[in-house]
């Protein structure tokens, strides 16, 4: 399990910074579809990220 939520955390961590460079794409073009496409990705990442840190915890098993 533990494999798993590394690669989670990896993935997790590439859709966030694929989010950023989306953001920052889209002001630099001032299009509005990839901030919004960014902001989903960051969003996204987040979330994987905090259920693989949650999933991690010993406490709740």
């Amino acid at each position: 399990m533990k494999e798993t939520v590394r690669k989670t955390l990896i993935f997790s961590a590439i859709a966030i910074l694929a989010g950023v460079c989306g953001c920052i794409a889209g002001v630099a073009t001032g299009d509005v579809p990839p901030i919004a496409f960014g902001a989903v990705a960051i969003a996204g990442g987040v979330i994987l990220a905090v259920m693989a840190g949650l999933a991690t915890r010993e406490g709740n098993r």
